[in-house]
């Protein structure tokens, strides 16, 4: 299986109606065994354990699983809005993929899908004593199941959709792709030197955002006709057509540049998979909304700020250690490292420039900045010290009082001091 059909495999079976088919063809499998079991039951012992009973409690679950299911529903939409309202909507894509959201409401409606086909065979008269006992197994089982995930259910309402829990999904969606990042610091393949390109260019043929670069696909590629590949594009990358993608050092025909482009997914979207900067962009569009005039929350962007360092420090606490056998397993393929400077400009830029009139995120931030210095990472050293200075040029275009811009450039002082620490 190639990296791409599993990438695709994997975005299929986070879609809710998936585990909704999944868990409803359960409960009519659960139906199947009954007859099938049925006959193997004696008569006699099917009434003595009260097989009698499974009519009634059939109804109650079909009348009461419908009823919560279209609640539970209805919850779910409301919880994405408010996200998409409070936070951001590109926060709300981890909602929808929630597996404990999912799991919830295809536990309703397979228990609802299982009770009406039940009672349809009972009506029918299809089942034996010995077949409605055995169904009375089942649904006693599926209503223990039912009760348990409607507990957890109900606990789990009280979070869903608040801010802190938000922050924490992007935290663990953004921490989860730096290590598939890390594991594979270029995709995977070799680096790839700056200003370096093949003699003969491929050049995108959508316009979108990349989402996935199959490299195993391309390493076949090279292999098949003795080339080496340069991948110059990641993913989150906008592309259009004038984008270079892929530079061979041989010809790229017709056949060659269809599989190259099959090999780069590109979509309408940004996702989280393989793209640890969008986690960073996500943070710091939540920091924006929460600094706009009509929210001035700017006790969240605190929140944002603190949340982004402890990601970075993730970042460079697994930087060098061996994550993976695997990091440079396609050696026909070359691609383009992280920018490390990049990643700091996705979650501080937007807070220096729409917090520089609040004193207290301005000191938040430099107090970040330095804390980041202070991890020792090249890659992250010029950025801290450039968003330093802009961020007090913010805070002085924005006629900050002078005290308080004082006070930014003691800060300030902070970043460069944690350099020596």
């Amino acid at each position: 299986m190639t990296e791409k059909l599993l990438y695709l495999l994997q975005r299929v079976m986070r879609q809710t109606w998936v585990r909704c088919v999944l868990f409803s063809l359960v409960g009519v499998l659960a139906v199947g065994l009954a007859m099938v079991l049925g006959p193997a039951i004696p008569e006699d012992v099917a009434v003595k354990l009260g097989s009698d009973a499974i009519g009634s409690i059939l109804n109650i679950i079909a009348t009461s699983m419908l009823t919560v299911a279209i609640f539970s529903a209805s919850t779910m939409v409301s919880s994405f809005t408010a996200v998409a309202g409070s936070a951001t909507p590109r926060a709300s894509q981890l909602m929808i993929e929630d597996t404990t959201i999912q799991n919830t409401l295809a536990t309703f409606i397979g228990a609802f899908l299982y009770s009406v086909i039940a009672l349809i065979g009972l009506n029918a008269q299809i089942y034996g004593g010995g077949g409605r006992l055995v169904l009375f197994g089942f649904t006693v089982a599926i209503l223990l199941i039912v009760v348990i995930v409607l507990l957890r259910w109900i606990d789990y309402l009280s979070v869903l959709g608040r801010m802190g829990e938000t922050l924490q999904r992007v935290e663990t969606a953004t921490t989860k792709a730096m290590d598939q990042r890390l594991s594979r610091p270029c995709l995977g393949g070799k680096p790839l030197r700056s200003g370096s390109q093949g003699r003969y260019t491929l050049f995108s043929s959508e316009t979108g955002f990349v989402q996935h670069v199959s490299m195993d696909i391309l390493q076949k590629l090279a292999e098949k006709d003795d080339d080496s590949l340069k991948v110059h594009v990641l993913p989150g990358a906008f592309v259009e057509p004038s984008t270079l993608i892929v530079s061979s050092d041989k010809v790229i025909d017709e056949a060659r540049g269809k599989a190259m482009h099959d090999a780069v997914l590109i979509g309408a979207s940004r996702t989280f998979d393989h793209d640890p900067r969008f986690g960073l962009v996500v943070l710091g569009e939540i920091a924006t909304r929460a600094l706009s005039p009509g929210v001035n929350d700017p006790g969240t962007a605190l929140d944002v700020m603190a949340t982004a360092v402890r990601t970075l420090a993730h970042w460079v606490h697994h930087l060098h250690s061996d994550t993976g056998t695997d990091k440079h397993m396609f050696d026909r393929v070359s691609a383009t490292p992280l920018d490390e400077a990049g990643m700091l400009d996705d979650v501080f830029l937007p807070i220096a420039r729409y917090g520089a009139g609040a004193a207290e995120v301005g000191l938040q931030l430099q107090r970040s900045l330095a804390a980041i210095r202070r991890f020792q990472n090249p890659g992250f050293d010029a950025a801290v010290q450039r968003l330093s200075r802009y961020a007090i040029a913010r805070a002085v275009h924005a006629d900050l009082f002078e005290a308080d811009v004082q006070g930014l450039r003691e800060a300030a002082r902070e970043v460069g001091q944690s350099a020596a620490a």
